[in-house]
């Protein structure tokens, strides 16, 4: 696999030092050590490593209340500890950690559990992406839905037909469908708020004319 960037944060000096070993005889770089997880998120906002590798049991902050925080700025975490009770576990799982070591940890198993957890993220990365584009896709459709219920209003035709009209149009102007499709609905927005301006004037007017 690629050299990964990765943050180690661990408050046992001796274990640091051995896994920031590992790690370069590996290839990786350590980009940044620390003892709590507080200075954990400040060096991820620093350094944006591509993984971190978090103890669980650490001052200020623990591990997995940090790998919530860095999940939240799109960095994968690894929990160290030396503790392997259920109830940890099944917190790390809640916080969307990518992999889990208990501790003494040896060279064999770090590295296939960073090559395990970087697989994981790209994973979960695709699936934000298409979480995304999906919601996009959505919100461009819902834009266009109601662009063509102006027209269909407006010019007194099918929905087809003014799905048609704005495919044409859009040609015309050599312009994206959706942004024909927002400027439809903001100009029609906008047409909207002059006529009730005008309403409300013309309100105003006629109370005035009658008590004058």
């Amino acid at each position: 696999m690629k050299s990964l960037a990765i943050l180690i944060a661990e408050d046992e000096v001796l274990t640091r030092s051995d896994i920031r070993g590992m790690l370069e005889r590996a290839g990786h770089v350590v980009c940044g050590e620390c003892d709590n997880g507080r200075q954990a998120v400040e060096l991820a906002k620093q350094l944006s490593p591509d993984l971190a590798l978090l103890d669980i049991m650490m001052p200020e902050l623990d591990g997995i209340e940090t790998a919530k925080i860095l999940y939240g700025m799109n960095i994968p975490a690894v929990m160290l500890t030396a503790y392997s009770q259920p109830h940890i576990i099944n917190r790390a799982e809640n916080v969307h950690v990518c992999g889990y070591l208990v501790k003494p940890v040896s060279e064999q198993n770090l590295q296939a559990t960073i090559r395990i957890a970087h697989a994981r993220w790209q994973d979960i990365l695709r699936v934000k992406r298409e979480l995304a584009d999906t919601r996009e896709q959505l919100a461009q459709q819902k834009i266009i839905s109601r662009a063509k219920t102006i027209l269909v209003g407006i010019n007194h035709v099918s929905e087809q037909e003014a799905h048609q009209q704005m495919i044409r149009e859009a040609m015309a102007q050599r312009i994206p469908l959706i942004e024909l499709a927002r400027r439809l609905v903001e100009g029609h927005a906008a047409v909207a708020i002059n006529v009730r301006e005008k309403k409300i004037s013309s309100t105003a007017k006629k109370k005035k004319d009658y008590f004058n």
